[in-house]
C-alpha cells in the first residue's frame, strides 16, 4: 500500500523545511552518485562510529542513498507525511524533531548490530519519526494510497502507519536484507515519545 498525499493537507502552504530537506538530499545524492562508495566510507554511519571519533556521521549518513528508488522512496514518504506535520509543529521545531529521530534510529540500530562496522545511510530513521510523530499529533487525518494492480483507497492515518510499523516489525527478522529495519523502528518510537514535548517546547 503506497501513501499518495494526505487528504487533509493545507493547500497553498509552503513546507520551507520539508522542502529544503527533499532539496538537500537529491543535491547530495547527484554529487556522490557516481563515487558513492568513497562519501559512504566517509559520510556513512557505523556503530562504532560513537567512539572513534566519527559521531558526526550520525547526521552525514541521513543524506546519503544508496540508489535512485531508495532516495525517491524516502523523499516521497517525507513529502506525503513531513509537510502536514512541518505545520502542525512550525519549521525549525519540525527540522529539530527531524534531526533527532535520525540520531534515535541511528543510537537502536547501534544497539541491534551485531558488527560494529556494519555502516549505514539514508534519512529512514528520521523519515520513520516523522511517520511516529505524525500517528500521534494526526491520527485521523486521511491518506490516499495506492494498492498495486487493486486500487485507490483513502484510510486513516492510524491505520496506514499501523500496517506499515508491522511490516517493519515482521521484517526484523529477514536476514537476507540490506534494510536497516532497526533504524526504521528505532526512529519510529523515538518520534512517537519525542512529538509532543518538541511541540510544547
Amino acid at each position: 500500500m503506497f501513501p499518495l498525499y494526505d487528504e487533509n493537507r493545507i493547500k497553498g502552504r509552503i513546507s520551507f523545511v520539508t522542502i529544503s530537506l527533499i532539496a538537500l538530499n537529491v543535491f547530495f545524492y547527484l554529487y556522490t552518485v557516481f563515487n558513492l562508495e568513497y562519501y559512504i566510507n566517509i559520510f556513512g554511519f557505523a556503530p562504532s562510529h560513537l567512539f572513534d571519533g566519527r559521531i558526526f556521521t550520525v547526521f552525514t549518513s541521513m543524506f546519503l542513498h544508496g540508489n535512485l528508488f531508495h532516495l525517491i522512496g524516502n523523499m516521497w514518504f517525507l513529502w506525503v507525511f513531513g509537510e502536514a506535520l512541518e505545520a502542525k509543529l512550525g519549521s525549525l521545531k519540525f527540522l529539530a524533531f527531524y534531526l533527532a529521530c535520525g540520531v534515535g534510529g541511528a543510537v537502536v540500530y547501534s544497539l541491534a548490530m551485531v558488527d560494529p562496522s556494519t555502516i549505514v545511510i539514508g534519512a529512514s530513521g528520521a523519515i520513520s519519526g516523522v511517520l511516529g510523530g505524525y500517528l500521534i499529533l494526526l491520527p485521523k487525518n486521511k491518506i490516499k494510497a495506492f494498492v498495486p494492480l487493486i486500487f485507490f483507497i483513502s484510510v486513516p492515518a492510524v491505520v496506514y502507519i499501523f500496517i506499515w510499523f508491522l511490516y517493519q516489525i515482521f521484517s526484523l527478522s529477514s536476514i537476507e536484507t540490506t534494510v536497516a529495519y532497526w533504524g526504521h523502528v528505532g526512529g519510529f518510537i523515538t518520534g512517537m515519545l519525542l512529538i509532543k514535548r518538541i511541540k510544547r517546547i
